[in-house]
Parts: structure tokens; C-alpha cells; sequence
């Protein structure tokens, strides 16, 4: 279970930074309280949307968005439940906009999804949400290069609506610097066969020596359309220690590349 470092609630400060990554602009909140990390175990808190209330309509804004516990939400960022009633608006030219075919137990998706999950928001803009994991006891491993990272998400979104998710790791140092980062995005209409639902999406790789912070970060980005149909659940960060080399494994691999170099110069040796 995730453990909490407890910050009097006066005292949690948050700040905002922009960083870009290979062309991608991407917006961190940083903040307290910070979770602690355990090996093998989920880090991500509330990670299924499972806490708190979801909206049942899908029209909640500003303080009628449901507190949604673990996360550091800007914008409209909000939780659904699957299966949410939709509702109708007039928009700017004062025409009556239906928002309908939001995502429900029909629609692709994780085959154990619980009743919420996250959205981009009833307005027609970005949205974004984030929570800081503290990951310095697990330094002596990560430091010795054997802090591998395992990073999974359902990411979608509606018919072809063009809205997307992307969920990102921004490894930090323990002074907050930048290190590096890894992310996942949601799958184009085209890959969702234009049709709503979320797609199972995944990355792994090497947690940077030096890093002591990870900020989680869910961006959903808003393209056009009624609302922000941006749609993820059941994120999921794991750490796993990998083991060094047995002898008998370096042993192998010596004798491998003995073998292939004895090969080679018997090759070159025949006429």
C-alpha cells in the first residue's frame, strides 16, 4: 500500500513548471504531500479512479468537479462513471449540442474497470493532473542501474474525435531538476477503429541513476469537438529491482564470445 508522508494542509505548496521533451510541451505541477515508493508494489495513488465520487452526468465544472483524492487536478480534469448520462448545451452560435456515447461496460476498455474512470472535463479545453512519488529509498538501487520501471495505462477517447491523452513520467533529482522522462499516448481514432473506448497502452525501461522524485503527470489535450473526450484508467507504475549477473551467466557469455571470436579467426585461416 502507497504510504503517505503527512504535510499540514496550510503548508503544501504547488508549483507549476513547463518543461519540453522532444518537441512536446508539457506542463508539471509540483506539490505535497508525496507518496513513497515500495518495490514491485503500484506506486501510482488512486491510479483506477476508484476514490471519490465520479460524475454520473459528465457536465461537472468548476466546484461541482468530484474531489478526486491523490491528485493535483488543473482545469476541468474530472472522473466519469462508466456509463454517465450525457447532457445537452448550447454552445456560442446557439445551437443545442448533445453530449451522448460517452464511454460505458460496453465500450473497450479494461475487462475489470471498476465504475469510474478519468476525463478530460465538460469544458472544451486541456486538462491536466499530476501526483509527486518519492522514490529515495529505493536509491541504492536505482543508483546501481538495477531499477527497472514497468509504465501501463487504458487510454482512449470518442469516435473520431481527435482529443488524447498523454501520460508521462518526469524523472527528477532530489533537488527537483529534470533528468528524463517516459510516456505513453493514447491511440488515434484510426486505431480505435474510430470508435469510443480505451486501448491498452504500455513502456518500460531503466529508472535514471540519481533520480529520487518521479512527478506522474495525465494531460488531456483537447483538439475540437463538444467536450474534452480525453479518457484514461487503471495507471499503473511498478519498479522492480534487476538482478546483477550470475557468475555462472557471466561465465556463459565469456564462453560465447570466445567461441564466436575462434570461429571468426578460423575462417579467416582457411584458404
Amino acid at each position: 500500500m502507497n504510504k503517505l508522508k503527512i504535510f499540514p494542509f496550510l503548508s503544501q505548496k504547488i508549483a507549476k513548471t513547463s518543461i519540453v521533451i522532444a518537441g512536446i510541451s508539457s506542463s508539471i505541477l509540483l506539490a505535497s504531500p508525496i507518496y513513497a515508493a515500495t518495490l514491485g508494489q503500484n506506486l501510482i495513488v488512486n491510479g483506477d479512479a476508484e476514490q471519490g465520487q465520479g460524475d454520473a452526468i459528465g457536465n461537472a465544472v468548476g466546484t461541482d468537479i468530484p474531489f478526486i483524492p491523490g491528485w493535483i487536478p488543473t482545469d476541468s480534469f474530472s472522473v466519469l462513471q462508466y456509463g454517465a448520462t450525457g447532457f445537452e448545451f448550447t454552445n456560442p452560435l446557439g445551437n443545442l449540442v448533445a453530449v451522448s456515447g460517452l464511454p460505458d461496460a460496453n465500450s473497450s476498455g479494461p475487462s475489470v474497470r471498476g465504475k469510474n474512470l478519468f476525463y478530460g472535463g465538460a469544458n472544451r479545453g486541456s486538462s491536466s493532473a499530476s501526483q509527486l512519488i518519492d522514490i529515495a529509498d529505493l536509491a541504492s538501487i536505482i543508483d546501481a542501474g538495477q531499477g527497472s520501471y514497468d509504465l501501463s495505462a487504458w487510454l482512449g477517447g470518442y469516435d473520431t474525435d481527435l482529443d488524447n491523452v498523454k501520460f508521462s513520467l518526469n524523472f527528477l533529482n532530489q533537488d527537483g531538476q529534470f533528468l528524463d522522462t517516459a510516456l505513453i499516448t493514447s491511440p488515434t481514432p484510426d486505431e480505435r477503429n474510430n470508435t469510443t473506448g480505451l486501448l491498452f497502452k504500455s513502456t518500460k525501461g531503466f529508472v535514471p541513476i540519481g533520480a529520487r522524485q518521479i512527478n506522474v503527470a495525465l494531460d488531456m489535450n483537447y483538439v475540437r469537438g463538444r467536450v474534452n473526450d480525453g479518457y484514461a484508467d487503471n495507471l499503473s507504475l511498478v519498479i522492480t529491482k534487476v538482478p546483477e549477473p550470475t557468475i555462472s551467466g557471466l561465465l556463459l557469455v565469456s564462453s560465447s564470445c570466445l567461441m564466436v571470436c575462434k570461429l571468426r579467426r578460423n575462417r579467416q585461416i582457411l584458404p
